[in-house]
This record gives C-alpha cells, sequence and structure tokens, in this order.
C-alpha cells in the first residue's frame, strides 16, 4: 500500500484511517484503483514528489541578510523580483552608481547640491574607510541586484533605482536643496521616495517642504503619485504632530532589532505608523558590503523595498493606496501590552511589516500556503548606534550647513497576524 490522496464529495465519509489535508483532500494508506471506486470518492491519485526548489543565490552576503528571512521574502521572490518599470528614488548622500549591485538599476540619477548628474559619495577612493556610504548601503537594501555573485539581494532586485544626491559629508543642504531632490525624483515618475534623513531637532514642517511632498504623494505616474517614506530618526524622542514624520501623505516607520524589540535610539510618538528591522547587511562603495550598518536608515529601505515590490505586482496602486497596503497589513507586535485605544503604539506604530500579508493581500489565492515563520536571528544591531547624538552614525553633521533657512541640521539616518483595517492617522 502507499499514501494516497483522496478527494471527496461533499458530504462523503472518508476512508478508515484518513487524515485530513484540507478542504474535500485526505490522505491514506492504499490502492488508487480501489479506493478510486469508493462511493463519495471524485478521485484517488497516489502522493508524489513536485519539483519544488527555493531561488538559489549566489550573492556572498545573501546568507547574513537575516531581515530578508525574516520578512520571508525568499516566498515573494518566488511571485516577483520586481520590474524595471517601476522606480524608486532614493534621496540622501552620495551613492556609488557604479557599485557592480547598482550600476545596471540605475535611471536619472541626479545630484542637488552640485545640480548634475552625478550623485556619487565625493570621494576619491571609494574604497576608503572615511567615504561617506549611506546613500549607498540605503539603496542597496531596496534594490542590489540578484545572482551576479556580488553582495546581497535587495528586496526588490529587479526594480529601478532614480538614485538622488541631497546630504553631503557634513549633514543635509538647504532647503531649496531639498525641494530640488523631491522635484527630480517626481519627475522621474518614482512610485516610492525613500528618506532615510531628518532634521537632527524639532523642526515645524517648512510649508514649501509640506507642498513639495504632497505633490510627490499626488503627481506623476499619470496622477497616481508616489509612496513617500520617511525614517522616524535616532533621537529616542517623540516626533511632534507639527514635524514632517507626521504629515499624512508620509509613511513613518520606526526601526526595530533582530528581536522585534524597539531599537533603544529610535524616535516615537503618534507620527510613527509601522515599525521595521533595521538592515544591518547591506553595500557600501566600491564593491563592498557591511553588515553594521543600522538605525532608522536601515529600517525606513526595507519598507520602501516592499512597497515598490507590491507596486511591481500590482502596478495600479496609487501611492496613497501602497501607503494604505503597509499600514493594513502590519501585524501588531506580541510585545505591545498596551496601545492608544485604535491599536496605535508609540514605537510600533500600527504593528510590524509584514511582508506575507502584503503578498496575501495583492495574492489572496496564495494566502493558505505560506506560514510567515519565526522572526529571525542576527547580529545585534544596536551596536553602531551613535553615542554622540542626532540620527546620524554614518554620516554626523559636525557644523550646520551654509545657506541654510533654519531648518536645524540635517542628516542620515544611520546609527545604530492578520489584517486591522483602516488604521491609519490622517488621510493621504
Amino acid at each position: 500500500m502507499i499514501p494516497v490522496i483522496v478527494t471527496l464529495l461533499a458530504g462523503a465519509t472518508p476512508p478508515p484511517g484518513a487524515d485530513w489535508l484540507g478542504g474535500p483532500n485526505w490522505i491514506v494508506l492504499g490502492d488508487p484503483a480501489v479506493l478510486a471506486k469508493r462511493p463519495g470518492v471524485s478521485m484517488a491519485e497516489p502522493d508524489r514528489s513536485l519539483p519544488v526548489a527555493t531561488r538559489a543565490w549566489d550573492d556572498p552576503a545573501r546568507g547574513g541578510q537575516w531581515y530578508a528571512d525574516a520578512l520571508g521574502m525568499e516566498t515573494l521572490w518566488e511571485v516577483s523580483t520586481g520590474s524595471p518599470a517601476l522606480r524608486v528614488a532614493v534621496i540622501d548622500s552620495g551613492i556609488d552608481i557604479t557599485h557592480p549591485d547598482l550600476a545596471t538599476a540605475v535611471a536619472e540619477p541626479y545630484d542637488a547640491l552640485a545640480q548634475d548628474d552625478d550623485p556619487s559619495p565625493p570621494c576619491e577612493d571609494l574604497t576608503a574607510p572615511d567615504c561617506d556610504s549611506h546613500g549607498t548601503s540605503v539603496s542597496g537594501v531596496i534594490v542590489a541586484r540578484g545572482n551576479n555573485q556580488v553582495g546581497i539581494v535587495g528586496l526588490c532586485p529587479s526594480c529601478t533605482l532614480v538614485p538622488i544626491r541631497m546630504l553631503g559629508a557634513r549633514g543635509g543642504g538647504s532647503l531649496s536643496e531639498i525641494l530640488r531632490a523631491f522635484e527630480h525624483a517626481i519627475a522621474s515618475d518614482a512610485a516610492v521616495i525613500n528618506n532615510s534623513w531628518g532634521f537632527t531637532e524639532h523642526v515645524t514642517v517648512p510649508p514649501q517642504l509640506a507642498e513639495v511632498i504632497r505633490r510627490a504623494a499626488t503627481e506623476g505616474r499619470g496622477g497616481k503619485g508616489a509612496l513617500v517614506v520617511f525614517a522616524a530618526g535616532n533621537d529616542d524622542r517623540e516626533l511632534l504632530n507639527d514635524e514632517m514624520e507626521a504629515l499624512p501623505e508620509v509613511l513613518c516607520v520606526s526601526a526595530t532589532d533582530s528581536y522585534g524589540y524597539p531599537t533603544n535610539y529610535t524616535n516615537y510618538g503618534d507620527a510613527v505608523d509601522l515599525a521595521a528591522p533595521s538592515a544591518t547587511v547591506t553595500i557600501i562603495p566600491g564593491g563592498g558590503t557591511t553588515v553594521t550598518f543600522g538605525g532608522t536608515s536601515a529600517a525606513a529601505p526595507v519598507a520602501s523595498g516592499l512597497a515598490i515590490w507590491a507596486a511591481s505586482v500590482e502596478p495600479d496602486l496609487t501611492g496613497a493606496e501602497l501607503r494604505d497596503l503597509l499600514v493594513d497589513a502590519s501585524v501588531p507586535s506580541p510585545l505591545v501590552l498596551d496601545t492608544d485605544g485604535d491599536g496605535h503604539d508609540a514605537y510600533y506604530g500600527y504593528g510590524e511589516l509584514d511582508a506575507l500579508n502584503i503578498l496575501y493581500a495583492l495574492r489572496p489565492d496564495l494566502a493558505p500556503v505560506v506560514d510567515a515563520g519565526d522572526s529571525g536571528a542576527g547580529a545585534d544591531d544596536t551596536a553602531t548606534e551613535d553615542a554622540g547624538g542626532g540620527w546620524a552614525c554614518m554620516t554626523t553633521p559636525s557644523k550646520p550647513p551654509t545657506g541654510g533657512v533654519g531648518l536645524g541640521w540635517v542628516a542620515a539616518l544611520a546609527g545604530l497576524g492578520g489584517f486591522v483595517g483602516g488604521r491609519r492617522r490622517g488621510g493621504g
């Protein structure tokens, strides 16, 4: 006798000793020909091995990407690795557009500081330890190419990158440079705009900045707009409701470590929409990799990577719909004991980013097939937190930018379930 999968008609009695597989299917030891003739049996076939395989990656640092495993990205990549037609803009410090994990991903590069088309880090030697790596690392988490025997695999390894340099080695530029960066992202038809930077002190969002973020969320892509993602910041402080992270068009992302705990530096408050793992393993300029990236800088591109992946699977999603998708698919942390009454927590927002729920929302036919699994494990990603304060570790401002307009210092942010509908603040 061999294992046989028996499919029953409605109301039929299963064979003796059969184990239920779900739905009308049962499995039992027996003879398929005999079992097929039983009353109420519509089909009886031998159980058999099928050629199921996970995608094999030859990228040397893929095995260290604990955050990709914790999210269940292999399951998403079996469905899609993204589409080159979908663009994600990264507004950040210099980005090494010659890095082999990024070179084939780049479209419409821009430097808002020099106002030219070369956003590369201003380093004579890209491999030098003091070369600014922040923007390159952020970009790698989102779009690093897979199966090229280099680096890591980005969360959307077939999507297109619009690299925009807006931060210098000593921090950010003026309001005008920030506006130039956003205008380029809008003009490039980006579906997602990642911002792993912020002000190192409380700043009421300037009206010009609020307006360009609103336009980014509503213009471009034929009026679909972009999802604007901001890192929450690394100051261990409450974000106030007049800051840019609290704008209704913004998805504000806090950081969790490899055990699912909020990192000890992440900002918090009503502005936080969801929490994402801080992606410590990524690429650096000159073709290398690092295992010490971190902070909310590394959490925001995880959300952006999943957002642009989702837009690749369903290109008709608007920026607002992408935002709602990520928030509604998030899962409340089991570590949260109390919320503000509408499912919101100051550190986790409406929950932890859940890649599988995003997949199930877009492909409900796959929902019964996979399991979210465990939370993953990896090195403690709080080790590289900047003890000196501010939002930066790998790109820390040492003085205010010249020509600024009272915005405070701008810094890169490197320092270290089920659905609940309608869980979002404001509109967008």
